[in-house]
């Protein structure tokens, strides 16, 4: 259903935060993918990707975004911490039916995601 997409240089110290509330929601079918963007890590940033099975791709986010296969694409900053319920509700706002960006506002967001979850959920054009 979503494609997640995490842009990274040298976040080893906080990629994990924001991938461990997406492996449950990849069990349950919510997250389809997620797509690291990388921008030349020299730590263990990809590493970190690459054990938790992300699609990693070189380059910058928007050529992460065209390789993602779902249509509804969540932008997350590495470090985000998103909210027990986050899934639910982005479930919600994608199947509500919305067609073309689905921009949110920093406070909606927050509300929808979480305290600190530095993201965008957009449909790709």
């Amino acid at each position: 259903m979503i494609s997640v997409v995490i842009a990274t240089l040298n976040d080893e110290a906080r990629l994990g935060q924001a991938l461990g509330p997406l492996v449950a929601a990849a069990v349950r079918g919510v997250v389809r993918e997620v797509v690291v963007a990388d921008a030349g890590s020299t730590d263990a940033t990809l590493e970190i990707a690459e054990d938790a099975g992300c699609r990693i791709i070189e380059g910058g986010l928007d050529a992460a975004k065209a390789a993602a296969k779902s249509d509804c694409l969540l932008i997350l900053d590495p470090g985000a911490r998103l909210r027990l319920d986050w899934e639910e509700r982005a479930r919600a706002h994608v199947e509500s039916g919305a067609r073309g960006p689905m921009r949110l506002n920093a406070g909606l967001l927050e509300r929808l995601l979480g305290i600190g979850a530095r993201c965008l959920l957009v449909r790709k054009s």
